[in-house]
């Protein structure tokens, strides 16, 4: 899978130290992927969430903070739609992001 916008990863990474690692394996994995369907998704992130067939939320540092990413299978792409704390989650409407 191509990440779209990865330099939000990266940039979030250098702010919160604490999640580089989680994220450098959440980076490794998805590059590596070739998913065709959430359930590939789920295989490969048993914690993650489903939020309707194409939008993915993914817990890091044990649900802290939190991705949310758009799958397009098609075309073997994830594009980072947000990435911050779990009270910022809180406050948006990550489905619909």
């Amino acid at each position: 899978m191509t990440i779209i916008y990865l330099n939000r990863v990266n940039e979030f990474a250098q702010k919160h130290a604490e999640t580089r690692k989680n994220l450098a394996t959440w980076k490794w994995t998805v590059e590596n992927a070739s998913w065709k369907c959430s359930k590939d998704v789920l295989f490969d992130f048993p914690r993650a969430r489903m939020l309707g067939k194409n939008m993915a939320r993914f817990e890091i540092v044990h649900n802290k903070y939190r991705l949310v990413a758009f799958v397009d299978y098609e075309d073997q792409l994830v594009e980072v739609r947000f990435i911050g704390t779990h009270a910022e989650y809180d406050r948006i409407d990550a489905a619909h992001i």
